[in-house]
């Protein structure tokens, strides 16, 4: 007998632990019950602040951005320019993010800078703006993912632009998608964005059907990139009809 241990009774038998019950994961849904070739739902105001030429807001999801257009006004440097040009200022709130981002812009936002520049000016008509500068400026109040805050921005400027009285050839929409392996993922979060392989974020002009700009990063096969593309297209496409309604409403009021 082992006089340093306390014995149990003779009738006593081990504990029977509850187990949890499988539970099946729908992997079609995701965090947001999206199905994977979902978009966000999209809010769109004009005339946000009042001492810019035109400005605009959008919501899409959890993302919130804020834009402002001033101009066309003369240009700073000394000559002369046949074409007007565009500028942009693209920017994260300090708590945009989950990482607080500083006040000086960082390559991330100059990268995505020249990304708007590059979307929007195929759409704008430069030519009736000689010697003169059209500057944009971005405000990210709430970020959700870098490529689907990237689209939401060049909508959201294409809007202020309009509501500046900017002479567009159309009105240009944006859409992102992530890839990994064969599976194609729409308007991608965050988290989600954390786990791809490649990604595509592209700005179109629905009634030209025209694409001013293609964006890709990661590597994937020539098969799965047109399948993405083909479904950003579609994507532009249903996001225009938002767009032009949110034009129509600001006229009316």
């Amino acid at each position: 007998m082992d006089r340093k241990r306390v014995n149990g009774p003779e009738s006593s038998v081990p504990p029977l632990f509850k187990t949890k019950e499988a539970t099946r994961v729908d992997t079609s849904k995701r965090s947001d019950s999206r199905s994977p070739d979902d978009l966000r739902s999209l809010y769109l105001k004009t005339g946000l602040v009042n001492q810019a030429n035109g400005s605009a807001y959008i919501e899409m999801g959890k993302i919130k951005v804020v834009c402002a257009v001033y101009g066309p006004r003369q240009l700073k440097k000394v000559g002369f320019s046949a074409q007007g040009i565009l500028t942009c200022d693209f920017k994260f709130a300090p708590f945009a993010c989950v990482k607080r981002r500083n006040n000086i812009r960082d390559p991330q936002e100059k990268e995505f800078s020249s990304n708007l520049v590059q979307a929007l000016t195929p759409a704008v008509r430069v030519d009736l703006i000689p010697k003169s500068a059209v500057d944009i400026y971005i405000n990210v109040l709430e970020s959700d993912g870098d490529n689907a805050c990237l689209a939401a921005a060049i909508i959201v400027a294409s809007i202020a632009l309009t509501d500046a009285g900017i002479e567009m050839y159309d009105q240009v929409t944006a859409c992102s998608a992530l890839l990994k392996e064969k599976a194609l993922t729409m308007d991608g979060t965050q988290d989600e964005e954390r786990d791809h392989q490649g990604s595509l974020v592209i700005s179109y002009m629905p009634s030209l059907n025209q694409v001013t700009s293609v964006l890709q990063t990661g590597q994937t096969s020539v098969d799965s990139m047109n399948k993405a593309m083909e479904s950003c297209i579609d994507g532009c496409s249903k996001l225009y009809s938002v767009m032009s309604a949110a034009l129509i409403e600001s006229l009316k009021g």
